[in-house]
């Protein structure tokens, strides 16, 4: 029998419920809660650990609530819908206080004491920008099941703002879109909030025919919620398929008001570049980001992996200096469109591979009296004693994956940094993704 009753004892990174087997064995168990006992079916065995999902609650946690999307426990995207929302925000903060907890440097572990209640999001659904669907063999848009590669189609995401709901419940249907979704891998629709409009992104299985961009003509005119195009894949770059301006260089953007250390500002992307899908809970975000940076009038700031200036921008109306470094080129085409938006005349921005420019600002003697780094969810591994190097005072790190998070502090603080504060901000509600921002500063 693969069916096992378990007392669920804590939340741990995933977003799973850890149990334990009769003979000790852990057992990582989805839809499951702190505190609850279960029956678990076990779906996969590895040398370390059982994997299961709870397929009955006998005792449930008093956040348990039943999943309001029709998709969920199909659809591998959305994994805390059972929980409401403060139960949500309770699990993310103990995934994040067991990483630390588990952690062989003891300043890590102590770290526990400076780890804040998380920033709820403004919206708890409907907060998604953007989001990319899979596209199966009969031309359906969907998301992927949990560990599989079968394709669960869907009508409407929970998690996705209106205006990207609308022009996906339109687009389907449509015989032009129909053609376009047999040649389609995967489908991305994206708000510009700038425009009102949404753009889409067929990423085709194969390169564009003229067919296709007849296609795209008829979705733009036909549908009012898609302004704009573009197809994609490999071998080929994003082009411009059809839209009222046809050039990659019709960037989405988004316009925050001003806050009080801050004047309002404008921030913009191109079409497929990387923003964050949240933008509510941006606002908060940055808001945090430069309160722990705290630059000074006279100070030097050093942003990596700095995107299209989502932090840059802001802080460099506060500091003498700034110099961003990324390694992608359409979003540091971006961050210095947006930082002369911003009439600012402080900023720098480089095209490189962070590590490599970390190295040479080390071998130069640059020093830079706060640094700020937003890595990739792999985190930044072998960075510590460069930025060790080159920070004077404070290092801000915001990070997208809490165990790789946990990992890069004990290196930052063997490296000679002492963490100060850690504070998550939830700018993905619904599933077990937390972002959390800390601020070390140099014994």
């Amino acid at each position: 029998m693969n069916i096992h009753q378990l007392t669920i004892n804590k939340a741990v990174n995933g977003g799973y419920g850890l149990g334990r087997m009769d003979d000790g064995r852990a057992v990582m168990v989805r839809h499951a809660l702190p505190g609850e006992t279960v029956d678990v079916r076990i779906e996969r065995e590895t040398p370390s650990y059982l994997e299961g999902v709870a397929t009955r609650v006998y005792a449930s946690h008093p956040g348990r609530i039943a999943p309001p999307c029709p998709y969920y426990g199909r659809c591998g995207g959305c994994d805390l819908q059972h929980g409401d929302y403060p139960c949500q925000l309770a699990v993310k903060r103990e995934i994040i206080a067991d990483l630390l907890q588990r952690h062989a440097g003891p300043a890590v572990h102590r770290a526990i004491s400076v780890l804040a209640e998380p920033l709820p999001s403004p919206l708890a659904f409907g907060y998604r920008q953007r989001i990319r669907l899979q596209v199966d063999e009969r031309g359906r848009p969907g998301f992927r099941r949990f560990h599989s590669r079968e394709i669960v189609p869907v009508a409407r995401c929970l998690i996705a703002r209106d205006d990207v709901n609308l022009p996906l419940a339109t687009l389907v249907p449509h015989p032009a879109a129909s053609s376009l979704l047999q040649q389609t891998a995967e489908l991305e629709i994206m708000a510009d909030p700038g425009s009102g409009k949404t753009v889409c992104i067929f990423i085709l299985k194969r390169r564009p025919r003229p067919r296709d961009f007849d296609h795209a003509l008829l979705l733009c005119r036909d549908l009012a919620p898609i302004d704009r195009i573009f197809f994609h894949g490999e071998g080929f770059p994003l082009t411009p398929a059809a839209g009222s301006d046809r050039q990659i260089s019709r960037l989405l953007s988004v316009t925050y008001p001003a806050e009080k250390a801050r004047p309002a500002m404008t921030l913009a992307w191109e079409a497929g570049g990387f923003s964050q899908v949240n933008l509510e809970q941006n606002r908060r975000l940055i808001a945090t980001v430069c309160s722990f940076a705290a630059p000074a009038e006279e100070d030097t700031v050093l942003d990596l992996f700095c995107g299209m200036g989502n932090f840059s921008v802001p802080l460099a109306m506060s500091c003498r200096r700034l110099l961003g470094i990324e390694g992608q080129g359409s979003a540091i085409r971006s961050a210095r469109a947006n930082a002369v938006r911003a009439g600012l005349e402080n900023s720098e921005f480089r095209q490189a591979q962070v590590h490599a420019a970390c190295d040479q600002l080390a071998a130069q003697g640059a020093v830079f009296d706060c640094v700020v780094i937003d890595p990739p969810r792999q985190g930044a591994p072998g960075l510590a004693g460069q930025l060790v190097a080159i920070t004077r005072r404070r290092l801000v790190y915001i990070s997208c994956d809490p165990a790789t998070l946990v990992r890069d502090l004990g290196d930052l603080v063997a490296a000679g940094f002492a963490i100060r504060r850690l504070q998550p901000v939830d700018m993905f509600p619904q599933t077990h993704h937390i972002e959390t921002v800390a601020l070390l500063e140099k014994n």
